[in-house]
């Protein structure tokens, strides 16, 4: 497609009938073919160093944004973990809240029959 693109825009600026073919198969341009088909192939060679530029940008965005997942899923991993010890910290205080209970039960206890002793 691009040898198309070339091919019909070198011809544009070019006057076909002006060529001549010489008795050995090879072919006489014009000045003007030769200075716009060097035009167009430094045109070509530019587009191509643009397309390599293009190519290394994706790359490095693609590496940018695996790097930005990486750094997500690690961020889910702590956030979750997180959660998980807050879970169970909550949990452990619910059982303490229990033992405190029946910690200050035997304590009144203690304390009740340690004054009745007293007497």
């Amino acid at each position: 497609m691009i040898v198309l693109l070339v091919n019909h825009t070198a011809h544009a600026g070019c006057d076909l009938k002006k060529i001549r073919e010489n008795p050995n198969g090879t072919f006489t341009y014009p000045l003007t073919c030769h200075l716009e088909f060097g035009r167009l192939y430094k045109t070509e060679q530019q587009r191509k160093k643009e397309l390599e530029h293009l190519r290394e940008s994706v790359k490095l965005q693609d590496l940018a944004i695996d790097r930005a997942n990486i750094r997500i899923k690690k961020w889910q991993d702590t956030t979750y973990k997180m959660e998980d010890r807050l879970i169970r910290t909550d949990r452990n205080n619910d059982k303490m809240k229990w033992i405190y209970f029946g910690l200050g039960i035997l304590i009144m206890g203690g304390a009740t029959y340690g004054a009745s002793r007293l007497r």
